[in-house]
Protein backbone atom coordinates (compact mmCIF):
# COMPACT_ATOMS: atom_id res chain seq x y z
CA UNK A 1 0.00 0.00 0.00
CA UNK A 2 0.86 4.02 -0.52
CA UNK A 3 -0.19 6.72 0.82
CA UNK A 4 0.47 10.06 0.48
CA UNK A 5 -0.11 10.51 4.72
CA UNK A 6 2.79 8.14 5.13
CA UNK A 7 5.63 9.55 6.91
CA UNK A 8 2.76 12.48 8.32
CA UNK A 9 0.74 10.96 10.59
CA UNK A 10 1.24 9.19 13.69
CA UNK A 11 -1.49 6.08 12.94
CA UNK A 12 1.10 3.99 10.28
CA UNK A 13 4.74 3.75 12.08
CA UNK A 14 5.96 1.29 10.31
CA UNK A 15 4.95 2.78 6.76
CA UNK A 16 8.32 1.88 5.13
CA UNK A 17 8.18 -2.00 5.91
CA UNK A 18 6.85 -4.08 3.23
CA UNK A 19 3.94 -5.65 4.85
CA UNK A 20 4.91 -9.79 4.28
CA UNK A 21 8.24 -8.19 6.47
CA UNK A 22 5.44 -6.76 9.19
CA UNK A 23 4.07 -9.69 9.43
CA UNK A 24 7.17 -11.72 9.65
CA UNK A 25 8.34 -8.96 12.34
CA UNK A 26 5.26 -9.66 14.56
CA UNK A 27 4.74 -13.62 14.52
CA UNK A 28 8.73 -13.50 15.48
CA UNK A 29 8.12 -10.86 18.05
CA UNK A 30 5.25 -13.19 19.55
CA UNK A 31 7.16 -16.18 19.17
CA UNK A 32 9.68 -14.64 21.38
CA UNK A 33 7.38 -13.68 24.17
CA UNK A 34 5.71 -16.74 24.88
CA UNK A 35 8.73 -18.84 24.45
CA UNK A 36 8.30 -19.83 28.03
CA UNK A 37 4.94 -21.77 27.13
CA UNK A 38 4.43 -24.69 25.20
CA UNK A 39 2.46 -23.29 21.93
CA UNK A 40 2.11 -24.86 19.03
CA UNK A 41 3.35 -23.41 15.99
CA UNK A 42 1.58 -19.67 15.38
CA UNK A 43 -0.97 -19.40 13.01
CA UNK A 44 -0.58 -16.03 10.85
CA UNK A 45 -3.90 -14.98 9.47
CA UNK A 46 -3.98 -11.48 7.98
CA UNK A 47 -6.21 -10.20 5.25
CA UNK A 48 -5.60 -6.89 2.91
CA UNK A 49 -3.09 -4.25 3.95
CA UNK A 50 -5.59 -0.92 2.57
CA UNK A 51 -9.13 -0.21 3.12
CA UNK A 52 -9.67 -2.62 6.05
CA UNK A 53 -10.85 0.03 8.77
CA UNK A 54 -14.84 -0.09 8.38
CA UNK A 55 -14.41 2.35 11.70
CA UNK A 56 -12.70 5.68 11.86
CA UNK A 57 -12.31 9.02 13.86
CA UNK A 58 -10.61 12.25 12.35
CA UNK A 59 -9.82 15.67 13.75
CA UNK A 60 -11.19 18.06 11.82
CA UNK A 61 -8.92 20.95 11.31
CA UNK A 62 -10.07 24.72 9.55
CA UNK A 63 -7.63 27.09 8.37
CA UNK A 64 -8.95 30.00 6.83
CA UNK A 65 -11.88 28.80 4.54
CA UNK A 66 -10.31 25.19 4.07
CA UNK A 67 -10.95 22.73 6.60
CA UNK A 68 -8.71 19.47 6.26
CA UNK A 69 -9.32 16.04 8.23
CA UNK A 70 -6.18 16.03 10.66
CA UNK A 71 -4.31 12.94 12.72
CA UNK A 72 -2.01 12.86 15.30
CA UNK A 73 1.74 13.98 14.98
CA UNK A 74 3.98 10.76 14.93
CA UNK A 75 5.92 10.99 17.78
CA UNK A 76 9.42 12.06 17.02
CA UNK A 77 7.19 15.28 15.71
CA UNK A 78 6.47 16.11 18.89
CA UNK A 79 2.45 16.43 20.34
CA UNK A 80 -0.53 17.56 18.14
CA UNK A 81 -2.07 17.16 15.30
CA UNK A 82 -1.34 17.69 11.25
CA UNK A 83 -3.90 17.93 8.45
CA UNK A 84 -3.56 14.55 6.06
CA UNK A 85 -5.07 14.85 2.80
CA UNK A 86 -5.97 10.83 2.64
CA UNK A 87 -5.98 7.58 4.55
CA UNK A 88 -5.74 4.25 2.62
CA UNK A 89 -6.48 2.42 6.31
CA UNK A 90 -10.41 2.76 5.97
CA UNK A 91 -13.27 0.95 3.90
CA UNK A 92 -13.88 1.86 0.53
CA UNK A 93 -16.78 3.79 1.27
CA UNK A 94 -15.60 5.91 3.88
CA UNK A 95 -12.46 6.85 1.88
CA UNK A 96 -14.52 7.46 -1.23
CA UNK A 97 -16.92 9.83 0.86
CA UNK A 98 -14.44 11.66 3.19
CA UNK A 99 -13.02 14.63 0.72
CA UNK A 100 -16.51 15.13 -1.32
CA UNK A 101 -18.37 15.23 2.22
CA UNK A 102 -15.64 17.66 3.95
CA UNK A 103 -16.23 20.00 0.69
CA UNK A 104 -19.93 20.36 1.07
CA UNK A 105 -19.32 21.52 4.49
CA UNK A 106 -16.81 24.24 3.86
CA UNK A 107 -19.60 25.44 2.01
CA UNK A 108 -21.99 26.13 5.05
CA UNK A 109 -20.63 27.77 7.71
CA UNK A 110 -23.04 26.50 10.10
CA UNK A 111 -21.56 23.29 9.37
CA UNK A 112 -18.56 23.97 9.56
CA UNK A 113 -18.20 26.60 12.55
CA UNK A 114 -16.32 24.55 15.38
CA UNK A 115 -16.96 21.26 13.89
CA UNK A 116 -14.11 19.04 15.92
CA UNK A 117 -14.35 16.38 14.82
CA UNK A 118 -15.69 13.51 11.78
CA UNK A 119 -16.31 9.59 12.62
CA UNK A 120 -17.33 7.28 9.88
CA UNK A 121 -18.90 3.67 10.73
CA UNK A 122 -19.72 1.74 7.47
CA UNK A 123 -21.13 -1.95 6.49
CA UNK A 124 -20.43 -4.15 3.77
CA UNK A 125 -23.25 -2.79 1.65
CA UNK A 126 -21.23 0.67 1.24
CA UNK A 127 -24.17 2.28 3.77
CA UNK A 128 -22.70 4.76 6.24
CA UNK A 129 -23.24 6.49 9.61
CA UNK A 130 -21.34 9.57 9.55
CA UNK A 131 -21.45 11.50 13.00
CA UNK A 132 -20.41 15.39 13.58
CA UNK A 133 -18.88 16.41 16.35
CA UNK A 134 -19.19 20.12 17.81
CA UNK A 135 -17.86 22.12 20.58
CA UNK A 136 -20.75 24.80 20.15
CA UNK A 137 -24.33 25.04 20.69
CA UNK A 138 -26.36 23.10 18.42
CA UNK A 139 -29.83 24.29 18.00
CA UNK A 140 -32.81 23.45 15.14
CA UNK A 141 -30.79 25.20 12.51
CA UNK A 142 -28.80 22.52 12.07
CA UNK A 143 -31.43 19.74 10.79
CA UNK A 144 -32.06 21.50 7.49
CA UNK A 145 -28.71 21.81 6.89
CA UNK A 146 -28.00 17.90 7.55
CA UNK A 147 -30.90 17.14 5.58
CA UNK A 148 -29.00 19.10 2.57
CA UNK A 149 -26.06 17.16 3.18
CA UNK A 150 -28.35 13.88 3.28
CA UNK A 151 -29.71 14.66 -0.46
CA UNK A 152 -26.15 14.56 -1.80
CA UNK A 153 -25.27 11.81 0.10
CA UNK A 154 -27.86 9.51 0.08
CA UNK A 155 -26.10 6.14 1.41
CA UNK A 156 -25.74 8.41 4.89
CA UNK A 157 -27.12 8.40 7.87
CA UNK A 158 -26.14 11.26 10.01
CA UNK A 159 -25.98 11.99 13.76
CA UNK A 160 -24.74 15.27 15.68
CA UNK A 161 -23.00 15.01 18.69
CA UNK A 162 -22.15 18.01 21.41
CA UNK A 163 -20.76 17.54 24.68
CA UNK A 164 -22.79 14.31 25.93
CA UNK A 165 -26.02 15.41 23.43
CA UNK A 166 -26.67 13.47 20.54
CA UNK A 167 -29.13 14.17 17.26
CA UNK A 168 -29.95 11.36 15.09
CA UNK A 169 -31.40 12.74 11.93
CA UNK A 170 -31.73 9.18 10.43
CA UNK A 171 -31.11 6.22 12.77
CA UNK A 172 -27.92 5.18 15.12
CA UNK A 173 -27.57 1.28 13.48
CA UNK A 174 -26.00 -0.04 10.59
CA UNK A 175 -26.84 -4.30 9.74
CA UNK A 176 -23.71 -5.65 8.45
CA UNK A 177 -22.94 -8.89 7.39
CA UNK A 178 -20.24 -11.47 8.03
CA UNK A 179 -19.56 -14.25 5.79
CA UNK A 180 -18.27 -17.08 7.81
CA UNK A 181 -17.22 -20.25 7.19
CA UNK A 182 -19.58 -20.79 4.30
CA UNK A 183 -23.07 -19.26 5.90
CA UNK A 184 -23.79 -14.98 6.39
CA UNK A 185 -24.67 -13.47 9.42
CA UNK A 186 -26.36 -10.69 10.04
CA UNK A 187 -25.66 -7.92 12.94
CA UNK A 188 -27.35 -5.03 14.33
CA UNK A 189 -24.16 -2.76 15.36
CA UNK A 190 -24.97 0.70 17.09
CA UNK A 191 -23.40 3.82 16.59
CA UNK A 192 -20.77 5.03 19.45
CA UNK A 193 -20.76 1.18 20.40
CA UNK A 194 -17.53 -1.77 20.11
CA UNK A 195 -17.81 -3.74 17.11
CA UNK A 196 -14.27 -5.03 15.44
CA UNK A 197 -13.44 -2.79 13.17
CA UNK A 198 -11.25 -4.94 10.27
CA UNK A 199 -15.01 -6.30 8.41
CA UNK A 200 -12.43 -9.50 6.55
CA UNK A 201 -10.24 -9.88 9.66
CA UNK A 202 -13.69 -10.53 11.81
CA UNK A 203 -14.77 -13.02 9.93
CA UNK A 204 -11.30 -15.13 10.03
CA UNK A 205 -11.27 -14.49 13.56
CA UNK A 206 -14.45 -16.31 14.30
CA UNK A 207 -13.84 -19.18 11.54
CA UNK A 208 -10.73 -19.76 14.02
CA UNK A 209 -12.70 -19.54 16.84
CA UNK A 210 -15.85 -22.09 15.00
CA UNK A 211 -12.64 -24.26 13.78
CA UNK A 212 -11.01 -24.75 17.07
CA UNK A 213 -14.19 -24.83 19.42
CA UNK A 214 -15.71 -27.76 17.45
CA UNK A 215 -14.98 -30.68 19.64
CA UNK A 216 -15.71 -29.34 22.92
CA UNK A 217 -18.25 -31.21 24.91
CA UNK A 218 -20.49 -29.32 27.29
CA UNK A 219 -22.06 -25.61 27.22
CA UNK A 220 -20.67 -21.99 26.45
CA UNK A 221 -19.77 -19.17 28.41
CA UNK A 222 -18.89 -15.76 26.96
CA UNK A 223 -18.03 -13.04 29.12
CA UNK A 224 -17.30 -9.39 27.19
CA UNK A 225 -19.92 -10.68 24.23
CA UNK A 226 -20.51 -6.98 22.96
CA UNK A 227 -23.26 -7.36 20.05
CA UNK A 228 -22.82 -10.63 19.89
CA UNK A 229 -20.03 -10.86 17.47
CA UNK A 230 -18.44 -14.45 18.47
CA UNK A 231 -21.51 -15.85 20.12
CA UNK A 232 -23.96 -15.99 17.33
CA UNK A 233 -21.78 -18.34 15.08
CA UNK A 234 -20.26 -20.38 17.94
CA UNK A 235 -23.65 -20.95 18.73
CA UNK A 236 -23.62 -23.44 16.28
CA UNK A 237 -20.91 -25.12 17.97
CA UNK A 238 -23.05 -25.79 21.41
CA UNK A 239 -26.08 -26.45 22.84
CA UNK A 240 -26.85 -23.62 25.20
CA UNK A 241 -24.71 -20.53 25.30
CA UNK A 242 -24.87 -17.96 27.77
CA UNK A 243 -23.17 -14.39 27.52
CA UNK A 244 -22.68 -11.08 29.09
CA UNK A 245 -21.87 -7.99 28.58
CA UNK A 246 -21.96 -4.71 30.58
CA UNK A 247 -23.10 -2.26 27.97
CA UNK A 248 -26.73 -2.42 27.38
CA UNK A 249 -26.98 -1.02 24.34
CA UNK A 250 -24.65 -4.17 23.04
CA UNK A 251 -26.76 -6.47 25.15
CA UNK A 252 -29.90 -4.66 23.22
CA UNK A 253 -28.42 -5.53 19.62
CA UNK A 254 -26.70 -8.90 20.65
CA UNK A 255 -30.58 -10.05 21.65
CA UNK A 256 -31.44 -8.84 18.36
CA UNK A 257 -29.08 -10.63 16.73
CA UNK A 258 -30.01 -13.41 17.98
CA UNK A 259 -33.31 -13.33 16.51
CA UNK A 260 -32.53 -12.42 12.71
CA UNK A 261 -30.14 -14.91 13.01
CA UNK A 262 -32.81 -17.43 13.91
CA UNK A 263 -30.45 -18.52 17.28
CA UNK A 264 -32.75 -19.54 20.05
CA UNK A 265 -29.87 -21.18 22.21
CA UNK A 266 -28.07 -18.07 23.74
CA UNK A 267 -29.14 -16.38 26.55
CA UNK A 268 -27.54 -12.98 26.65
CA UNK A 269 -27.19 -11.06 30.36
CA UNK A 270 -26.49 -7.50 31.12
CA UNK A 271 -24.11 -7.77 33.55
CA UNK A 272 -20.39 -7.76 34.18
CA UNK A 273 -17.72 -10.69 34.75
CA UNK A 274 -17.88 -10.38 38.26
CA UNK A 275 -21.60 -10.34 38.84
CA UNK A 276 -21.71 -13.41 36.50
CA UNK A 277 -18.68 -15.43 38.54
CA UNK A 278 -21.06 -14.37 41.50
CA UNK A 279 -24.62 -16.07 40.03
CA UNK A 280 -22.60 -18.92 39.51
CA UNK A 281 -20.11 -19.07 42.72
CA UNK A 282 -24.03 -19.07 44.68
CA UNK A 283 -25.25 -21.99 42.50
CA UNK A 284 -27.67 -19.89 40.94
CA UNK A 285 -31.34 -21.51 39.44
CA UNK A 286 -30.49 -19.60 36.38
CA UNK A 287 -27.62 -21.95 35.46
CA UNK A 288 -29.09 -24.75 37.00
CA UNK A 289 -29.78 -26.24 33.41
CA UNK A 290 -26.12 -25.36 32.05
CA UNK A 291 -23.30 -28.12 31.55
CA UNK A 292 -20.72 -24.88 31.95
CA UNK A 293 -17.57 -26.58 30.32
CA UNK A 294 -15.95 -23.69 28.21
CA UNK A 295 -15.70 -20.24 28.11
CA UNK A 296 -14.78 -17.55 25.63
CA UNK A 297 -13.40 -14.12 26.36
CA UNK A 298 -12.46 -11.34 24.56
CA UNK A 299 -11.47 -8.26 27.39
CA UNK A 300 -10.31 -4.88 27.03
CA UNK A 301 -6.60 -4.28 26.41
CA UNK A 302 -6.15 -4.44 30.41
CA UNK A 303 -6.86 -8.28 30.32
CA UNK A 304 -8.27 -10.12 33.08
CA UNK A 305 -8.63 -8.21 36.66
CA UNK A 306 -7.41 -10.85 39.38
CA UNK A 307 -11.08 -12.06 40.50
CA UNK A 308 -12.09 -12.43 36.70
CA UNK A 309 -8.71 -14.41 36.45
CA UNK A 310 -9.70 -16.88 38.69
CA UNK A 311 -13.22 -17.17 37.83
CA UNK A 312 -12.04 -18.31 34.03
CA UNK A 313 -9.85 -20.84 35.52
CA UNK A 314 -12.43 -23.03 36.87
CA UNK A 315 -13.72 -23.95 33.49
CA UNK A 316 -11.93 -26.62 31.53
CA UNK A 317 -11.57 -25.14 28.53
CA UNK A 318 -10.64 -21.28 27.24
CA UNK A 319 -11.01 -19.45 24.42
CA UNK A 320 -8.85 -16.66 25.12
CA UNK A 321 -9.26 -13.23 22.04
CA UNK A 322 -6.20 -10.95 23.46
CA UNK A 323 -6.10 -7.25 22.19
CA UNK A 324 -2.89 -6.74 24.07
CA UNK A 325 0.05 -9.76 24.01
CA UNK A 326 1.14 -8.55 27.43
CA UNK A 327 -1.52 -9.14 29.25
CA UNK A 328 -2.17 -12.30 27.91
CA UNK A 329 0.98 -13.66 28.55
CA UNK A 330 0.13 -12.17 32.01
CA UNK A 331 -3.14 -14.06 31.96
CA UNK A 332 -1.44 -17.42 30.76
CA UNK A 333 0.97 -17.78 34.07
CA UNK A 334 -2.64 -18.75 35.33
CA UNK A 335 -4.52 -20.56 32.58
CA UNK A 336 -2.05 -22.12 31.34
CA UNK A 337 -1.59 -24.31 34.51
CA UNK A 338 -2.73 -27.79 34.17
CA UNK A 339 -3.48 -26.58 30.49
CA UNK A 340 -2.75 -27.44 27.13
CA UNK A 341 -2.68 -24.94 24.77
CA UNK A 342 -4.07 -26.58 21.83
CA UNK A 343 -3.86 -23.33 19.22
CA UNK A 344 -2.02 -20.01 19.27
CA UNK A 345 -2.90 -17.46 16.12
CA UNK A 346 -2.00 -13.64 16.10
CA UNK A 347 -4.74 -11.72 13.67
CA UNK A 348 -2.98 -9.14 12.18
CA UNK A 349 -6.29 -6.41 12.79
CA UNK A 350 -4.42 -3.43 12.34
CA UNK A 351 -1.50 -3.65 9.59
CA UNK A 352 1.24 -0.65 9.67
CA UNK A 353 0.96 -0.61 12.98
CA UNK A 354 3.02 -2.83 16.28
CA UNK A 355 -0.84 -4.13 17.35
CA UNK A 356 -1.01 -8.04 17.66
CA UNK A 357 -4.44 -9.65 18.21
CA UNK A 358 -3.97 -12.88 19.76
CA UNK A 359 -5.95 -16.41 20.00
CA UNK A 360 -5.49 -18.84 22.43
CA UNK A 361 -7.27 -21.76 22.62
CA UNK A 362 -6.84 -24.04 25.73
CA UNK A 363 -8.04 -27.15 27.55
CA UNK A 364 -7.83 -29.19 30.44
CA UNK A 365 -5.11 -32.23 30.49
CA UNK A 366 -6.63 -35.49 30.80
Amino acid sequence: MTCSSFGKCGSCVLWQMPYSEQLKMKSERLKEMFSDFEIPQIEVIHGSDEHFRARAEFRVWHEGDKSFYAMRKRKEDGRGVIPIEECKIVDKAIYEIMNPLLREIEKNENLRFKLYEIDFLSNSKGELIVTLIYHKKVDESIAEDIKKLKEKFKNVDFIVRKKGRKYVFDKNYLIEELNVAGKTYKYKIIENTFSQPNRQMNQKMIEWALRNSSHLKGDLVELYCGNGNFTIPLSENFKKVIATEINKESIEAATFNAEINNRDNITFLAMSAAEFSQLKKENSPLLASYDLKNVLIDPPRAGLDDKSREFVNSFENIIYISCNPETLHRDLKTLAKGRKIKAFAFFDQFPYTNHMECGVVLERDG
